[in-house]
């Protein structure tokens, strides 16, 4: 599209607010942002139309978790070539974006030239905020050190991709050091690991992995520098240890307890629960992982419900990564709704509140002139049913910025205009 004005008419609007869906209206945009929201109504002969003839207008999805390098974070685990495992985060990145997630949080792993490729157009993918690495101390959840030692180079240090720091420390002085690394690296949001991993039942995953000095470092050194801190953490003690140091989200909280939610609540606590990986752990990962995670579907449920009923604010994250496949957000508004939220609550939830989670409400995460032209168009009606945005072939259009990045003018005119006005 060119940098001028251009309308698309005839549109149920789902604004991401929750709100009702608005039948027969308009949204121009003009070059990056959305100038006005409205009904139908007679527009100048100079703006191009697109009449998209009743299709869902709404905003781009937003994911609060995801990994699109989470080879980087032990490389060697993975024998393939460096560069070829950078191309396969390039065609993730891709594939997010072409999914309708038009902003998203990468929580390990990703290096800040990625972002920067985005930034600058080189590479196709979400606005981003990244992490770089999960800190975490010795023998948790990112050392993936051998006993033999083999994992060590020549220079005594563990291998990791040039840009990202290593991810573990220990001792508060440590553990302030470490943030401040991340920091100079180019970290958007400090990553906390709190608990072990679910996917290793021999090590204990409630206890908590950094001490409360510890956190309490990563916590106040990341505050100095006005950036978040979002907390891996499955359950108590952990999840509420890290809440009462003042982290701003909790991430999984598979086992949410009462205590920790209502904790959450009277301190503003992000929950982002990523109902997806629960999912996949029972169901796609191998044999051995299936076995212990077939209960975690149905507990991770009533923890959501358990802080829906609490008043606990929450945003959407899939926690996707290459094992899983990439653009598959649209399975976690289905877990949400699944868990008792409504479709209209869902959608609110992984567009508003994760761009409020984000800090980026004030660009992104509803259709509000003003804000980037971060738009999906959806043949259907996710209001009815909110699995049709998992449908790649009712996805006709994903723009960010009001740059195409799925589908074009032309191609939704074929496919959704009932009269042909597309004009340019």
């Amino acid at each position: 599209m060119t940098n001028k004005p251009h309308a698309f008419i005839n549109a149920r609007l789902v604004d991401g607010t929750g709100s009702p869906a608005r039948e027969r209206s308009t949204v121009v945009i003009d070059g990056d942002r959305i100038v006005e929201v409205t009904s139908d109504r007679p527009l100048p002969a100079s703006v191009p139309v697109t009449d998209i003839g009743g299709a869902t207008l709404m905003p781009g999805l937003i994911d609060c978790h995801m990994h699109h390098a989470p080879w980087a974070q032990s490389l060697v685990t993975h024998p393939e070539p460096l560069a070829l495992l950078m191309s396969r985060t390039v065609a993730a990145l891709k594939a997010t974006v072409e999914s309708g997630v038009t902003t998203a949080r990468d929580l390990g792993g990703l290096e800040r030239g990625f972002v920067d490729a985005i930034n600058e157009g080189t590479i196709s993918g979400p606005r981003l905020q990244t992490s770089l690495i999960i800190v975490s101390p010795t023998n948790s959840l990112m050392d993936h050190h051998p006993v033999s030692g083999g994992a060590i180079t020549a220079r005594g240090r563990f291998e990791s991709v040039p840009g990202l720091p290593l991810p573990w420390c220990d001792g508060p002085i440590a553990a302030r050091a470490k943030v401040r690394e991340a920091l100079r690296m180019g970290a958007d949001v400090i990553k906390v690991a709190m608990t072990g991993s679910m996917t290793f039942p021999a090590r204990r995953t409630h206890r908590p992995l950094f001490t409360v000095e510890e956190l309490a470092a990563i916590v106040d050194e990341a505050h100095l520098e006005g950036v978040p801190v979002a907390c891996h953490a499955h359950g108590d003690p952990g999840a509420l240890m890290a809440v009462r140091a003042g982290v701003d989200t909790i991430e999984h909280g598979t086992y949410l307890s009462e205590e920790c939610a209502l904790e959450m609540t009277e301190r503003g606590t992000w929950y982002v629960p990523t109902m997806c990986i629960s999912e996949w752990h029972s169901t796609l990962s191998p044999e051995s992982v299936r076995a212990h995670t077939a209960e975690m579907p149905a507990i991770h449920r009533e923890s959501l419900a358990r802080a829906v009923r609490l008043g606990v604010r929450i945003a959407a994250g899939t926690d996707t990564n290459n094992r899983h496949g990439y653009g598959r957000t649209g399975m976690e508004l289905e877990l949400l709704v699944r868990a008792g939220m409504t479709p209209p609550e869902a959608i609110a939830v992984a567009t508003d509140k994760s761009s409020q989670c984000m800090n980026v409400a004030q660009d992104v995460g509803t259709i509000i002139a003003g804000k980037f032209a971060d738009l999906m168009i959806v043949d259907g009606d996710p209001y009815k049913d909110v699995r049709i945005l998992q449908d790649q072939s009712r996805r006709k259009a994903v723009m960010k910025g009001g740059a195409f990045m799925y589908g074009s003018v032309g191609a939704l005119e074929r496919a959704l205009s009932p009269s042909g006005r597309t004009t340019s």
